[in-house]
């Protein structure tokens, strides 16, 4: 008898703790488009979305995750690779950073990692990451990001792209650095005049060109591409230093090129941080933020990381301002490969002088991700200061006459 309660109690329990069916499917939802975009960012070159409606989906996750813990957990960064031969192994973990959008957010991960610590301020560099391998002062192996696990193998494209350099000077006989591979804007509206002239359309974004181009089998075309190379992270060495500071001039003394640092006390950082982002139209690098890292790698190690981010550096985003509108219809539209997209309708609002009526999703998957019911009123922003993209939903301000959007088929 006290065993029939006891499994009663456990099944009351499971029930009573499961998250209610449609939390869970649009939990699923939210996982699958968050895949399919990291799948589309890391491994085939392109963007789906924004960062401001990828972030956007990555808070409801966390927002679902708060008041149901029961769900699955969040997945780490990046995409996984394909098995192939060029699938390699990363000797630790390559992690994102977290991201924050605001001052006081800033002043709370201060806080938290101290504030008598000394910060390095950098421009978040928006490429491709890579890991080089140096052995004796020769380029051996470049891997891209990949999952964080494992990357691709793409050591004769980095070679032809001339971005680093093959042969160091003064190196030690091991050397692993983290850095970025990025199309500068000069070089980017090279390519684009080149295209024109052969009758091509023009490309749109610099990251996914640099990306791509690792990737391609030409090596002429990508030698002629112009990629560069800013390391940012000292990975391994015989004698690691006591600081990043000092590892930047390890790396630079050896004809690496690294990346613009400041290192700055604590409470100079808000200071520092405006200071770069004043200047980032003046960069010739695409940058989508500010990083600040903890300079003490002690102090760095005692604080450890996350699966998916270290605890001792975030990234300062500067989040695009949402128009909040009210979504009055989907339609479906089909291309030429029959594939069926959703295009939302909404009424109309002025985003940086232009006027927006409607947003193209990516599915109905993406439609239930966030929720999305016909009366809503929604979020919308202009990605770039372009592309009109619905970033979320506010429930809260339902009156009950809201509708669902019917599937396609129906």
């Amino acid at each position: 008898m006290l065993r029939k309660l006891f499994l009663l109690l456990i099944t009351v329990r499971l029930v009573c703790t499961a998250a209610p069916p449609e939390v869970e499917q649009q939990a699923r939802a939210l996982q699958t488009v968050m895949r399919q975009a990291d799948d589309a960012y890391y491994n085939k070159h392109a963007s789906v979305m924004s960062d401001s409606a990828y972030d956007a989906l990555r808070k409801q996750y966390e927002q679902l995750l708060a008041a149901h813990p029961e769900l699955p957990a969040e997945k780490p960064v990046g995409a996984p690779i394909e098995e192939s031969a060029r699938r390699v192994t990363h000797a630790a973990p390559v992690l994102s950073l977290d991201k924050v959008y605001s001052d006081d957010a800033v002043n709370r991960f201060l806080q938290q990692a101290g504030t008598n610590l000394l910060y390095c301020i950098e421009p978040k560099l928006d490429g491709l990451t890579v890991v080089l391998r140096y052995r004796n002062g020769l380029l051996v192996q470049a891997i891209t990001r990949g999952d964080g696990k494992a990357g691709v193998d793409v050591t004769p494209a980095m070679l032809a792209s001339g971005a680093a350099p093959a042969r160091l000077y003064d190196a030690p006989a091991q050397l692993d650095v983290r850095g970025e591979v990025l199309l500068p804007r000069p070089a980017f509206d090279s390519l684009n005049r080149r295209r024109a002239e052969s009758g091509l359309d023009p490309l749109k974004n610099p990251r996914n060109i640099a990306s791509g181009t690792l990737m391609l089998a030409d090596y002429a075309e990508i030698a002629r591409r112009g990629l560069k190379f800013q390391c940012f992270e000292l990975l391994a060495t015989e004698n690691v230093p006591a600081t990043h500071t000092e590892a930047l001039a390890v790396m630079k003394k050896t004809g690496l090129p690294v990346v613009e640092s400041v290192t700055v006390p604590a409470m100079e950082v808000l200071a520092a941080v405006e200071n770069l982002n004043r200047r980032r139209p003046e960069s010739s690098f695409m940058t989508d933020g500010i990083v600040i890292k903890v300079n003490d790698f002690a102090v760095r190690d005692r604080l450890g990381a996350t699966a998916h981010h270290p605890r001792s550096a975030i990234a300062r985003k500067y989040e695009e301002t949402p128009i909040q509108t009210k979504l009055l219809a989907v339609d479906w539209s089909r291309g030429t490969t029959g594939k069926l997209t959703p295009v939302a309708r909404f009424e109309p609002v002025e985003i940086q002088g232009a006027t927006v009526r409607s947003a193209t999703l990516h599915g109905l998957e993406h439609i239930r991700a966030m929720d999305l019911k016909i009366g809503d009123a929604i979020m919308v922003i202009r990605s770039g200061g372009t592309v009109p993209e619905i970033t979320g939903n506010r429930p809260d301000r339902r009156t009950g006459r809201e509708t669902a959007i019917p599937d396609p088929a129906e």
